[in-house]
């Protein structure tokens, strides 16, 4: 009879922590397979702290160099939004977001002017609630 207990309330416990969702994030990557988020050292270990906050990492090429734009927003303050610009060996070409002088400002203009966007690369956005649900 304990055995039989034991055995309910295992697989209770089973049920409850598959039903429970790891994370409160989900990840999405593009191209799922030889991202570049997955495949370079420096971004990597930047993947360890933003897959748990929400953000996205866009590809961009100029000059016939690649740079990963990071941008993570501040829900309810956009002043506070963050966009970060890297090189391809890690280093920060720029740094900006909200309200920024116009120096800054120029800068940024000036880095985008002949830049190509190549897309969202990786991003981590909240998981929504209902997720689980079929739309309809």
């Amino acid at each position: 009879m304990k055995t039989i207990h034991k055995l309910i309330a295992l697989l209770c416990g089973g049920m409850l922590l598959l039903s429970c969702d790891s994370s409160r994030y989900v990840v999405e990557k593009n191209p799922a397979r030889h991202n570049p988020v997955d495949e370079i050292a420096w971004l990597k270990e930047q993947k360890k702290s933003l897959s748990q906050t929400e953000c996205r990492i866009t590809l961009y090429e100029k000059a016939g160099e690649l740079y990963y734009a990071i941008y993570m927003p501040t829900p309810g303050a956009f002043d506070k939004n963050i966009t970060t610009v890297y090189d391809s060996q890690g280093e920060i070409c720029l740094k900006y977001g909200g309200l920024m002088p116009p120096a800054r400002r120029k800068a940024v203009e000036q880095f985008f002017e002949g830049a190509t966007d190549k897309g969202v690369i990786w991003e981590c956005r909240l998981r929504e609630a209902n997720q689980s649900q079929p739309q309809r």
